[in-house]
């Protein structure tokens, strides 16, 4: 069944998953099946991000429903208001309204539909019907084995390290590969700038609960990436947290699998 909604101009909504953990217990009303399937794909991916056992809100079924009942523990209102885009901390939060905590969601590409399911959520929080089922048959996914594929001839980025993202990553296997090749370099993490980042233990002790030099945060903050400066540095979010400076790495784009590993690293605790 075709997951168009007639609602385009969402489609265009900037990108950005991280929600606070839930505030007040919710109840289980159901989530329409398009809508829960927009949350299996591009939200509830992971124990780092928002799938079952995650320390954020849930929002894999059946706990999905809490957000109908629940309030964000940031202060910033309830998940999802029906009819009410401006006073629902999701819908904001897929938006970037000017009063959510930390970016927006999903921080980083979950799925080929992640647009699309932005609208979907988008859609049926302002009221937009809704049908039920699934699948978007339109058949511009992917081939079917997991690989989106772009199409366009550019070469296959380097990536530092491989998909799946474990659903506890650590640090040493899954984190450091990334960190040395995009920060740890010479002339820049490694030797030259704060914090210093010129082997594995050292960089933890020196990003994991320390405090950030240029923001009031942390730079790892175990459990919360959005109140991680480091993780506001490579969204390039930092002025949002009173940071400065730029968007790292400054050698190039990371790999969606890379930006999604270090979200679910801090998200699970920022483990050695």
């Amino acid at each position: 069944m075709n997951r168009s909604y007639g609602i385009c101009g969402l489609l265009l909504l900037g990108s950005g998953c991280g929600l606070e953990p839930i505030g007040d217990a919710g109840g289980e009303d159901a989530i329409p099946p398009a809508v829960q399937q927009a949350f299996d794909e591009s939200c509830a991916t992971s124990t780092g991000c928002h799938s079952a056992g995650a320390a954020q809100v849930v929002l894999a079924a059946p706990e999905s429903g809490q957000i109908l009942m629940s309030s964000s523990s940031a202060g910033g209102g309830p998940f999802v208001t029906l009819g009410d885009l401006e006073s629902s901390y999701i819908a904001q939060k897929i938006l970037g309204g000017p009063n959510i905590t930390g970016g927006p969601m999903p921080p980083s590409p979950q799925s080929p539909n992640d647009s699309l399911n932005r609208a979907i959520i988008i859609g049926w929080i302002a009221g937009v019907p809704i049908e039920d089922g699934g699948g978007d048959g339109d058949g511009d996914s992917g081939d079917g084995d997991g690989d989106p594929g772009d199409g366009d001839g550019d070469p296959t980025p380097t990536c530092y390290i491989e998909a799946p993202v474990p659903a506890m990553p650590s640090f040493d296997a899954d984190i450091w590969p990334i960190i040395e090749n995009r920060c740890g370099v010479m002339g820049c993490h490694a030797n030259l700038s704060s914090p210093l980042m010129p082997d594995a233990m050292t960089t933890y002790d020196n990003l994991v609960s320390v405090a950030a030099g240029g923001a009031a945060l942390n730079l790892i903050e175990p459990m919360s990436a959005d109140d991680s400066y480091m993780w506001h540095k490579l969204m390039g979010t930092q002025t949002s947290v009173m940071g400065g400076g730029s968007a790292m790495p400054l050698t190039g784009a990371m790999c969606p699998i890379e930006i999604q590993a270090i979200y679910a690293w801090i998200n699970s605790g920022a483990e050695l």
